[in-house]
């Protein structure tokens, strides 16, 4: 990956990757139960931008090139909080559901990332790195960006990759 310069004129929710983290398990990760869905994300094998139909992050990006990690900022915390009044015989699971508040959290990401492209100079950007094969949580650590974990989660983050296509081309993904 290219050599990534401290931009001091960078919003404070893009962070420079300073080492990309591929694993060739994120596939493996998506098909791992959770509640109501016993084979894992429904999701995968279905939609282009999953695994196993999405590119590989070095089909995709020109790693030679610098990447940058872009995050949306949503308080989950917050949110539970403001359901619980409203709908008071709620479980905790109905108030953290992600149909009340993903949409949100995505849409703020989007307008970041457009933001964030002309910053950068980049012209590609990822808002689903993970199906690529990125280790999100590794690589957003070692560039200076700590995620919660779901279990603990009080600020939600979606992550984007930004940075140059391989093809030379504009690429939103």
């Amino acid at each position: 990956m290219g050599v990534v310069k401290n931009n001091t004129n960078l919003p404070p929710w893009v962070y420079p990757v300073k080492r990309l983290v591929i694993s060739d398990r994120v596939g493996k990760w998506c098909q791992l139960p959770y509640p109501r869905h016993p084979k894992g994300c429904p999701k995968y094998g279905v939609d282009n931008k999953c695994p196993p139909k999405a590119p590989t992050i070095k089909d995709f990006f020109d790693l030679s090139r610098p990447l940058w990690l872009v995050h949306s900022e949503f308080n989950l915390g917050n949110h539970i909080l403001k359901m619980e009044k409203k709908h008071p015989k709620w479980t905790l699971r109905q108030c953290k559901c992600v149909l009340y508040w993903q949409q949100t959290s995505r849409s703020q990401l989007n307008q970041r990332i457009l933001e964030a492209l002309l910053h950068t100079g980049a012209m590609a950007s990822a808002t689903i790195p993970e199906a690529m094969g990125v280790n999100v949580y590794a690589t957003a650590r070692i560039s200076g960006l700590k995620l919660e974990r779901i279990r603990h989660l009080e600020i939600c983050r979606h992550v984007a990759l930004i940075g140059r296509s391989n093809k030379g081309q504009v690429s939103l993904w």
